[in-house]
C-alpha cells in the first residue's frame, strides 16, 4: 500500500508544472512585447523553462515507484527553473520543494511498512 504523502508529492509536482508552464509562457510573451518595443533579451529561454517543467513533471510521476529519483528531480526543476525565469519561479518552484520533501519524509515510513507487514506472513 503507497502512502498519501507521496500521492500529495505527486499531486504538488504536477501543480507546480502546471503552473511553470504558465508562469513561462507569460515570462516569454511580456518579453516577446518587450523585444517589440526595443528591449533585447534571449527568446529561447521559454523551451529551457519548458523542459525544467518536464523534468519535475516527470519527477513528481515517479514519486511513487522511485521517491529518492523523483525527489532529485523536482529539486533540480525548483531550482533550474530560478535560472530560467528569475524570481517569478517561486509561483512554481515552491510546489516542486514542497512535493520533494513529502517524499523524502515518507521514504522512510513508506519502507519500515512494508518490511514490517512482510514479516507476519
Amino acid at each position: 500500500m503507497r502512502s498519501t504523502l507521496r500521492v500529495f508529492a505527486m499531486v504538488s509536482g504536477v501543480f507546480a508544472s502546471v503552473i511553470a508552464v504558465i508562469v513561462d509562457a507569460l515570462y516569454s510573451f511580456f518579453h516577446v512585447l518587450g523585444r517589440i518595443s526595443g528591449i533585447t533579451n534571449d527568446p529561447s529561454h521559454f523551451w529551457w523553462g519548458l523542459f525544467v517543467a518536464l523534468i519535475g513533471f516527470v519527477g513528481s510521476l515517479l514519486s511513487i515507484s522511485s521517491p529518492v529519483l523523483a525527489a532529485v528531480l523536482m529539486l533540480v526543476a525548483g531550482v533550474a527553473f530560478f535560472w530560467v525565469v528569475g524570481w517569478w519561479a517561486i509561483f512554481a518552484s515552491l510546489f516542486f520543494f514542497i512535493g520533494a520533501a513529502l517524499v523524502i519524509l515518507d521514504r522512510g515510513r513508506a519502507t519500515t511498512t512494508t518490511t514490517t507487514g512482510a514479516t507476519g506472513l
